[in-house]
């Protein structure tokens, strides 16, 4: 989508829909005949809800925004994105006037429009459906009151994220056909290569000789190669610290032999949205030239039940040097995640560590579609990592980690176990000591979060600001935290 900046008279605008945002407690007319009108005999602003307005000279698209005291960078952001999908088939352009509204600045509110509006835009369906209709929408104008610093900027680096967070839905909504290991590498390299990344790939006979006993256990069943991949940025020479964004990339998760019903298994395909949610975070840390050190890992497989796939009862021996006994074959993200995090230790000197999985159905459990959850091993971190993300827009909500959970993983045959036992419930804590394994590789003296985004990562309920599918869920937060 191609989007500019103007500042004009709303009476110049002639060709563009023009939208114009009306707050539920501040009805403002914007001077508009047409518009006075309609708000003179019309309840109208609950967030939104769209009402056509044709007058003389323009076409008018007014949309709700809600209560004024409650406008902040999400709704925004979702604002802005209604707006366009309300239009993507019904103009060829549009100028929106942006609200003046809460605390944010002029260019909090281009990043948050510009961010809506890519999002609003992205089309899973072009290339399989073959009765495809186009979007014949393919410019927005955004129009501010003055020209201020700052606003091109933020158009910039919404467009930025949007690009990673679109991307990030793109790779999650191809099917498992296509969006194989070798295909989610070929992006990795394509990435590299466009941000000048270094990229070191670990190939399943690499991995094994190094010890990654989890990764390839999980990895044996498929036919398909599988891969350790690791993008590596450095914007800051003079600090020693470096942050590792770890994803978990199951490109489908049958469950292995502990096989999953077959009811919901085609979303499966989604198991990898952790792994492409750090390798497009890391594109637009590398775009917005951040003053950071960061390396993204991704362990890339698939988990299916082949003549060579791992039992249950089976024990690996990690990266880490632990010994973990496979209870459940469907239990395998924290398997590839505990020797991925050790990865990030032993061999980039990470000190910063935040893994991102859509690792158990147990959170959603916990806390529904719309909240990821938040584990780790210090509480501050968390907390600063949390308030990034509720600014953003992305609900999160940390829960226990108590030492006695790691009862819960301990096996009688080997260090650990890969299931949580020992609650008076077979699935108690089931999310908390998913988290606990994965932690069993976490080194002394690193920082670590481990987010469930088993919940967030697709949604198949289209909302008024976004399609269904894949959502790009963590990128916003990740490159925020680290801005």
């Amino acid at each position: 989508m191609k989007i500019q900046l103007g500042i004009k008279p709303l009476s110049e605008i002639k060709d563009s829909v023009l939208v114009l945002p009306v707050f539920e407690d501040d009805q403002k007319d914007y001077g508009i005949p047409a518009v006075i009108s309609f708000l003179t005999v019309s309840k109208f602003g609950k967030m939104f809800e769209t009402q056509s307005i044709f007058s003389a000279s323009s076409k008018i698209l007014l949309i709700g925004a809600g209560k004024k005291e409650k406008f902040d960078f999400t709704a925004m952001q979702n604002l802005a994105g209604a707006a366009v999908r309300k239009l993507l088939r019904k103009a060829k352009s549009a100028s929106m006037v942006l609200p003046s509204a809460g605390n944010l600045s002029e260019s909090e509110k281009t990043y948050a429009a510009a961010m809506g509006i890519e999002i609003a835009s992205y089309d899973p369906t072009k290339e399989f459906k073959s009765n495809h209709e186009a979007y014949t929408l393919t410019t927005v104008e955004l129009l501010a009151d003055r020209a201020e610093r700052g606003l091109q900027e933020g158009l910039k680096k919404g467009q930025i994220i949007a690009e990673s967070i679109n991307n990030t839905r793109r790779l999650g909504d191809l099917p498992a056909n296509i969006m194989s290991p070798t295909y989610m590498l070929n992006e990795a390299k394509k990435i590299a290569k466009d941000n000048k990344l270094k990229i070191t790939v670990l190939d399943e006979k690499q991995a094994k000789k190094k010890g990654m006993g989890a990764f390839t256990g999980v990895a044996q069943g498929s036919d398909e190669p599988s891969y350790m991949i690791a993008l590596e940025y450095r914007g800051d020479i003079k600090t020693k610290d470096k942050w590792a964004f770890v994803g978990k990339g199951i490109t489908f998760d049958s469950g292995g032999l502990s096989i999953k019903p077959s009811s919901s298994m085609h979303e499966m395909k989604y198991d990898m949205c952790g792994a492409a949610a750090v390798m497009n975070s890391i594109a637009a840390i590398a775009k917005l030239n951040l003053k950071v050190n960061v390396v993204a890992i991704m362990a890339v497989t698939e988990n299916l039940p082949g003549g060579r796939a791992q039992r249950p009862g089976d024990i690996v021996k990690t990266y880490s040097g632990k010994f973990a006994e496979v209870i459940d074959t469907d239990a395998e993200g924290r398997l590839v995640l505990i020797d991925a995090v050790t990865y990030a230790q032993r061999d980039f000197k990470a000190n910063k560590i935040i893994d991102l999985a859509t690792l158990t159905g147990a959170i959603i459990v916990s806390l529904g579609d719309h909240i990821t959850g938040v584990f780790g091993n210090n509480s501050q971190f968390s907390k600063d990592f949390m308030e990034v993300a509720e600014k953003y827009g992305e609900r999160m909500w940390e829960l226990p980690m108590y030492d006695e959970f790691n009862d819960m993983i301990k096996s009688d045959m080997a260090d650990i176990t890969n299931l949580g036992h020992g609650g008076s419930h077979r699935s108690a804590a089931g999310s908390i000591t998913a988290a606990k394994f994965i932690e069993a590789g976490i080194e002394e003296g690193t920082d670590w979060i481990h987010l469930d985004i088993a919940g967030t990562a697709w949604d198949m309920k289209p909302k008024p600001f976004r399609g269904s599918g894949a959502t790009g869920v963590g990128i916003k937060s990740l490159v925020e935290l680290l801005s």
